[in-house]
């Protein structure tokens, strides 16, 4: 009984370092910044639809394609009931309110997850090497890293502002994120196995 206590403590304690090193690398990856050369696309990454989140999100994408920094822009993100538009849709309409001009769109709309966001939006724009993902501060890693395994780069990132979230939210996401980020590695690394 010893040994089974003692191995359930190591395997406590390994799990508890590989999620701390998670969380560790999205809080510090969150706060750099690349400086973005011109690139092929900007892919803005979906969120629950009238959030300031996904608002934030379309007004940051559509800053960089308008300082000339992408030929293209990406929504991808699909609907979370048949009730509502896709998140792909409601990007579209806040970036045609805000758009000084014509905007080239790419609708992604069939993801629902960071995985399928990047998958899905590489089969519609195969021509699209560079790119530029746009999400939240805390989401950006597992963005880019699942970018790079679908078959992107070079790949930037950009997120806007969060002041739109309180401490305790973004504590939240931050951890959830962490959690996200393990839970992805299998798939991760079959992608770039391949």
């Amino acid at each position: 009984m010893k040994k089974l206590w003692r191995f359930v403590k190591i395997c406590a304690f390994a799990a508890g370092g590989v999620l701390l090193a998670s969380l560790l690398f999205v809080v510090i990856f969150g706060q750099t910044k690349p400086n973005i050369p011109r690139t092929d696309a900007v892919i803005i990454l979906g969120a629950a639809i009238n959030t300031p989140a996904l608002y934030n999100r379309s007004l940051e994408g559509l800053e960089i394609y308008q300082a000339g920094k992408a030929n293209l822009v990406i929504l991808s993100g699909g609907r979370v009931s048949d009730k509502d538009i896709s998140e792909a849709g409601y990007m579209r309409k806040v970036i045609f309110k805000n758009a000084s001009g014509t905007v080239p769109l790419v609708l992604e709309e069939q993801s629902h997850s960071t995985f399928e966001n990047l998958q899905n939006a590489h089969s519609l724009a195969p021509q699209v090497k560079s790119l530029v993902v746009v999400s939240d501060r805390f989401h950006l890693a597992r963005g880019v890293l699942v970018a790079k395994a679908v078959g992107f780069g070079p790949v930037y990132w950009s997120a806007p502002d969060p002041g739109y979230y309180s401490f305790q939210e973004l504590s939240f996401y931050y951890v959830r994120e962490a959690v996200a980020l393990v839970s992805y590695l299998p798939r991760l690394v079959l992608a770039w196995a391949r």
